[in-house]
């Protein structure tokens, strides 16, 4: 039953030149960091970096901004820009940033996550960029979500619950039942859920496979099964998972 997530999971590519930040040569030492395969060692390779450097640098933070939007080519460089003018404006440091993070980690409440999201400046409401921190400083219990992930649930929420009933549910996002485009903080009870079913999923994955499996990985995973803008959605089909106890 886990194939198809291994083999998602060992397709996964995501290959980012962080270099292409317009702003990049303001950063002397930084935006240097080669996802050129943008695969699974790789990706976690920047994980790493960020979290050896994040609580001391302000610079880890923005790589994060940009390589998150780094598939957004007409938006990322202004995002990233507008997120660096944030914190130069307000004096935010890492530690604090660092800290903010940290306290949503350990007390994962909307309150928290709110607090977290502010921190970055955003006008709008929207959630995906500032829930991609939690999953590089624990990457272990917190995936990232974003529309694609939103996207895939939204198609295959009914198989995946009903294979494991008596484990955590999925639930279905709002923002497709209405005209926003992306995921907002109306979503953040969705957002939630799957938290908990991504670590719950690895938890399945790990005792079925020979790889020990992250919150993140079953996002990565998913992320790459539902496929890009060209791709027929979803583009690889993930077996859902029945309950470990029915094994």
């Amino acid at each position: 039953m886990a194939i198809t997530w291994t083999e998602s999971l060992s397709a996964y590519r995501y290959p980012v030149t962080l270099g292409s930040f317009e702003d990049a040569h303001r950063y002397r030492g930084w935006f240097n960091f080669n996802l050129a395969l943008g695969d699974r060692a790789n990706t976690l390779e920047f994980e790493s970096h960020f979290r050896r450097h994040a609580s001391e640098a302000i610079e880890p933070w923005l790589e994060v901004v940009f390589w998150k939007l780094y598939s957004q080519p007409a938006r990322r460089n202004t995002l990233a820009r507008r997120v660096a003018c944030h914190f130069q404006d307000t004096g935010l440091s890492p530690r604090f940033l660092w800290d903010a993070c940290s306290r949503y980690i350990e007390n994962p409440t909307k309150e928290n996550f709110e607090l977290l999201r502010r921190c970055f400046g955003f006008r709008s409401k929207a959630i995906a960029i500032a829930a991609t921190f939690p999953a590089f400083l624990n990457p272990a219990s917190y995936p990232m979500v974003d529309t694609r992930i939103a996207k895939w649930v939204r198609r295959c929420l009914p198989f995946h619950n009903a294979a494991d009933s008596s484990g955590p549910q999925l639930i279905r996002p709002h923002f497709l039942e209405g005209s926003q485009t992306v995921l907002t903080m109306n979503d953040f009870d969705f957002a939630k859920s799957w938290i908990h079913w991504s670590r719950h999923t690895a938890q399945k994955l790990s005792n079925s496979t020979s790889i020990a499996w992250r919150a993140r990985d079953v996002e990565m995973a998913v992320f790459w099964a539902w496929g890009g803008r060209n791709d027929p959605h979803p583009k690889l089909q993930l077996n859902p998972l029945p309950s470990s106890k029915s094994r």
